[in-house]
């Protein structure tokens, strides 16, 4: 993803708990939508064939791709971290928990002001993470957000 592209309003968050799901929920999603590809723990030369392919697929498909690696997108969950993704000129963040999710059930979910006062501090567009779906973002979407992202949402 480049600073100047547009950003998408839906995105799957991509990464090794999606396994072979992974195929089936890029395939749920609509044209114009977004990857946020993380895949950390891979292996260099797994995770390059595997972000080729992606690559592919999203241009065919129609999908912007955000690789989290090459500095594209940034996740944040506080003010520091926030400031930070500025600092890097991280072209999209995204701030989460907004609700509890089964990924990470331990993280009490980010009040509904102080979002909103995250999403200001931001020089980019902020996409809500975090127990999503598109039901949910419209009821945070006043907040200030630009979209949403998640992973059960596309693959329950």
């Amino acid at each position: 993803m480049k600073r100047r592209q547009t950003v998408p309003r839906q995105w799957l968050v991509a990464d090794s708990r999606l396994g072979e799901r992974l195929w089936r929920a890029i395939r749920k999603l609509p044209r114009g939508s977004g990857i946020l590809f993380l895949y950390r723990d891979l292996p260099n030369g797994q995770r390059a064939r595997l972000i080729a392919q992606l690559r592919r697929l999203a241009r065919a498909r129609g999908l912007v791709l955000a690789d989290e690696a090459a500095g594209a997108a940034r996740r944040v969950h506080n003010s520091k971290e926030m400031l930070r993704a500025g600092m890097a000129g991280a072209a999209v963040v995204f701030l989460s928990p907004m609700f509890e999710t089964r990924s990470h059930p331990e993280w009490k979910p980010i009040p509904r002001m102080r979002a909103a006062a995250l999403v200001r501090l931001s020089n980019s567009p902020v996409i809500a993470l975090g127990g999503m779906d598109e039901r949910r973002f419209r009821e945070i979407q006043k907040l200030g957000f630009s979209g949403w992202a998640g992973i059960d949402a596309y693959v329950p």
